[in-house]
């Protein structure tokens, strides 16, 4: 059984160590495992006629035209929208992948947005730059606030277990409303939405992104919301209809807004998103940090075990619903 692992280049999370490929190659000796690098397409074009399993980021793989072997494509992220083309679609190879290994870094991550809009430390480093000792007058507290997660994913579920911590009270909007998980309150669907909202201090929105989730989040959507409200996406951009964003923060309709995504990566440096107060803008990295790709790695062996048992994937995706 031929693997193909893309190795990308530039970000160091991202980076495939030789302790990775010998974890892969360790599960199985009827395994041949070719590691290429992203920037050497005519390698990996070479290599993708025989292969069985492709494995790598989203961005860098590569069109399975002429993948005539090909029965598995595994994604390095959890979400999988520029994988799921319509060749992917259409042919028979199945999806996987890594949703989980980013839970425990993103959820801090929006816990760090969440503190920054509570005890107001954007403001306060702005006033150190001057050297200016003036304490703020309107520090508040995580603690009783409602935070609404939109999707209880992995992802979503650590949020709600860390916000518990602080004292919050976690709601959650949830495909399936006959589990609700530990440190949530109450779980609605998404046909709520709209009265929940109302409800919330902070929107954290942890969705795939698919057609029924773009543009989700629109200018109906923030009237709903407190105008002290804050939403906090780290799912994907397009989640949320920039333009009325922008507009919903402009008018003061809410009061502020956390992205660790944004519908147009690198956000342009004309985009207005830059210079609204009361938006802290995060280059798309919340689910980075140095165990990474341990965490990605070992997931990938775990499906491959599955795999090769006949075993249902543990992170088989629905192509057809996109996650």
């Amino acid at each position: 059984m031929k693997i193909l692992l893309i190795k990308t280049q530039g970000a160091i999370p991202l980076q495939i160590r030789d302790r990775h490929l010998e974890k892969i190659k360790a599960v199985s000796k009827y395994i041949k495992l070719s590691a290429i690098s992203s920037l050497d397409r005519q390698e990996i074009e070479k290599n993708l006629a025989d292969a069985d399993i492709i494995v790598s980021i989203p961005g860098v793989i590569p069109s399975i035209k002429g993948a005539k072997n090909l029965k598995w494509i595994h994604s390095f992220s959890a979400g999988v929208e520029k994988v799921l083309t319509n060749d992917v679609i259409n042919s028979k190879a199945i999806v996987s992948n890594s949703s989980g290994i980013h839970a425990i870094p993103i959820a801090e991550h929006v816990i760090g947005f969440m503190l920054i809009f509570t005890r107001k430390f954007y403001e306060t480093f702005e006033k150190q730059q001057s050297k200016t000792w003036e304490a703020n007058q309107d520090l508040t507290e995580l603690h009783g606030r409602t935070v609404l997660v939109v999707g209880l994913g992995h992802i979503g579920k650590e949020v709600a277990r860390l916000a518990s911590c602080f004292g919050a009270n976690t709601i959650g909007i949830k495909h399936n409303l006959k589990n609700k998980p530990d440190f949530v309150s109450k779980v609605y669907s998404i046909k709520q939405l709209e009265n929940v909202l109302p409800k919330a201090d902070f929107v954290v929105m942890s969705l795939p992104l698919t057609p029924k989730t773009k543009h989700l989040f629109d200018m109906d959507k923030f009237k709903k919301m407190k105008k002290s409200g804050v939403v906090i996406n780290i799912g994907r951009g397009s989640l949320i209809k920039e333009e009325d964003l922008i507009l919903a923060l402009k008018k003061k309709i809410i009061a502020g807004a956390g992205l660790d995504v944004t519908e147009v990566e690198p956000l342009p440096k004309a985009s207005p998103l830059w210079n609204i107060a009361n938006v802290v803008i995060t280059p798309h990295h919340s689910g980075w940090s140095e165990k990474y790709m341990d965490r990605a790695v070992d997931l990938f062996c775990i499906n491959l075990k599955a795999y090769l048992a006949k075993k249902p994937l543990p992170n088989l995706v629905d192509k057809k619903r996109g996650y």
